[in-house]
């Protein structure tokens, strides 16, 4: 058995993968493992050095990237017998994977953890074959997200989502879906839905205040036709602990559930992990505990 492999995406957020592999790989030399670097060169590298580690054995992969690169990285290995133990070092805009799970966003702490680190257990969601590790959510402002540009996100960071989710939030149209949630159906006008693993979505923390990695759940928030000011509303009280979260006036709902089916009448793609995914009509699905993930001790 291989001992680590370090999986650099060179051109993740402001293009430092490469220099924080290197200080990975220092870390591990001082506590005695030995530690292999990959860089990729084109998107389909992250799976082929992945199925790679699983052939040959590697104990842990180190991911640098964003969330689609960490997301690609499980999608590869979501089927392999053999699954290594993934640690992350974030280096994408938002990096909600990573602050989901506990680790840092600050790329240097993150690689200085590494040297702390315990197993955490960690569900998964398949969305019509596709794994995804982070939130899928369609409307005019999930769509924003893989429309914005890579040279938007590294100049802005995460505020380049904020600026266009903004603009969209007053410009968006409603969509007819059907949803037939652990097997009971329903209907509605959404200007946005939106499912998630964890309790951070899009870098926000505690928007599924009771979600975590590891409780077999997938949660999901749809948006119904609604003005501004109840749209504003309705995101804000997923935050408060009081009734406006079920009551009549709240344009909003958040459900936990196991598996789905999603019909619609909207005939773009749904955003998955910050980049474009699948159209409908959408299979969703948990897939609890299917990884292990390196996080800081004090974490767990």
């Amino acid at each position: 058995m291989k001992e680590v492999m370090i999986i650099a995406n060179p051109s993740s957020g402001k293009k430092q993968a490469e220099e924080f592999a290197i200080r990975a790989q220092s870390i591990f030399k001082e506590n005695g493992r030995t530690a292999d670097i990959k860089i990729t060169e084109k998107e389909a590298d992250i799976g082929k050095f992945a199925r790679e580690a699983c052939e040959e054995k590697y104990e842990i992969i180190i991911a640098l990237g964003g969330d689609g690169t960490v997301s690609g990285l499980g999608d590869a290995l979501k089927d392999e017998p053999y699954r290594p133990k993934i640690g992350i070092i974030p280096t994408g805009t938002v990096n909600n994977i990573a602050r989901g799970l506990g680790i840092s966003t600050d790329m240097a702490q993150a690689v200085e953890d590494l040297a702390n680190c315990v197993d955490k257990k960690a569900d998964a969601g398949l969305i019509n074959g596709r794994l995804f590790l982070s939130s899928i959510s369609a409307g005019s402002i999930p769509e924003t997200v893989w429309e914005v540009s890579k040279e938007s996100k590294e100049r802005f960071g995460s505020l380049a989502y904020f600026f266009e989710g903004i603009r969209s939030l007053t410009e968006d149209e409603t969509f007819e879906v059907e949803l037939t949630v652990d097997g009971k159906t329903s209907q509605h006008d959404l200007s946005l839905l939106l499912i998630g693993l964890s309790n951070s979505i899009a870098g926000i923390p505690n928007f599924f205040k009771d979600a975590t990695y590891d409780d077999g759940q997938l949660y999901l928030f749809g948006l119904e036709e609604s003005t501004l000011g109840e749209k504003i509303t309705a995101v804000t009280s997923l935050f408060k602990d009081d009734e406006n979260k079920t009551n009549e006036e709240n344009k909003g709902f958040v459900w936990s559930f196991k598996e789905a089916i999603i019909k619609s009448s909207h005939d773009g793609h749904v955003a998955l992990d910050g980049e474009k995914g699948p159209a409908f009509p959408l299979d969703i699905k948990v897939l609890p505990s299917l990884f292990t993930f390196l996080v800081p001790k004090n974490m767990n």
